[in-house]
């Protein structure tokens, strides 16, 4: 029988169409077709403080399920300095592919409260929020374990030459301390510190007489009876230390938001990436498991579900304005 010369031939028609199945693939942006994770290629997260903290063990608990799920070694890398910015500006200049991810502290936010501090980095526009894993609640602290109550530790700090110290200056720890201060005109020097660890061996040991400093990093030390609680963020109790009554119920209302840690991801991260890098998180966040170690460690695990971060952030800056104009306080 004599070939149609109108109907190619089926060999042919199916050359065609890979043809244009590869033509069409050359033509899809880079993104498109580098799905995440890269085969072989670490996810690394950034901890923009020392090691040893709070922080930093929350990010080894993901690391260790977040490998599992992406097939990849997922590595924690601490890279302190300047109060967050050197580890926020390295994750900000990073390669937008999803293999560098940041743990942003309310530093982030707290920068825009102080128009003499200007970040190499736009927090709100050069880095892309994942999700907030925790709330970490702040303690009002002192070395004194005598002391019982936040009035008992007011009249003996009027009554000495007192100072307190913080993990860095223009910090949620500085910012609490300096409000409490000037709240009850107590004239306290600050002592600012390169962390918190020195901070909480300086406190125990007496050099300073108190510190905000959150729930995570000092829960062992005040079970131990080696430092003394005296208020707590949040609008109710918390159940790791009921005994301690909240800022607000001692009157100070301005002291309100807990620390907070969310993750990012650099700006121009694909959205496509960014929602898998999102899934991930949130499926590790939803874990009993991983719940259930993140309150051990003194954090408040935030809801597993897609938050509108953008707008959370945007009122956590209007607050820490506010607050920081209260304080007086010029970040160096």
């Amino acid at each position: 029988m004599t070939r149609s010369p109108f109907k190619p031939s089926r060999r042919k028609a199916l050359a065609g169409l890979a043809t244009l199945a590869i033509a069409a693939a050359s033509a899809l942006p880079a993104h498109a077709q580098d799905a995440f994770p890269i085969a072989g290629k670490p996810v690394t997260l950034i901890l923009p403080a020392i090691g040893g903290s709070t922080g930093d063990r929350i990010l080894r608990l993901f690391a260790e399920r977040l490998k599992d799920d992406w097939k990849v070694p997922v590595i924690v890398e601490a890279k302190p300095g300047a109060g967050g910015v050197i580890g926020s500006n390295f994750v900000a200049k990073a390669p937008a592919d999803g293999h560098t991810i940041l743990l942003g502290f309310s530093h982030l936010v707290q920068s825009y409260a102080f128009p003499n501090q200007k970040p190499p980095y736009d927090a709100l526009k050069d880095l892309i929020p994942i999700a907030r894993i925790c709330d970490l609640p702040m303690l009002y602290l002192t070395g004194d374990t005598s002391v019982q109550t936040m009035a008992e530790e007011v009249a003996k700090l009027k009554a000495t030459k007192a100072s307190y110290g913080s993990y860095g200056n223009a910090t949620t720890s500085h910012i609490y301390s300096e409000l409490v201060n000037r709240r009850n005109n107590l004239g306290m020097a600050h002592a600012a510190y390169r962390g918190t660890p020195p901070l909480i061996t300086d406190l125990i040991a007496g050099h300073i007489q108190t510190s905000v400093i959150d729930l995570g990093n000092t829960q062992a030390q005040v079970k131990a009876g080696k430092l003394k609680a005296l208020a707590i963020t949040g609008s109710k109790r918390n159940k790791m230390m009921p005994d301690v009554p909240t800022f607000a119920e001692l009157g100070y209302t301005e002291v309100a938001l807990p620390g907070r840690y969310w993750l990012f991801l650099p700006a121009g991260t694909a959205p496509a990436t960014v929602e898998r890098i999102r899934t991930s998180v949130l499926n590790v966040l939803k874990a009993p498991e991983v719940q259930e170690q993140m309150m051990e460690m003194g954090a408040e695990p935030a809801p597993a579900v897609r938050e509108d971060v953008p707008a959370s952030l945007r009122a956590d800056v209007e607050y820490w304005k506010k607050v920081v104009q209260i304080t007086g306080i010029k970040a160096d």
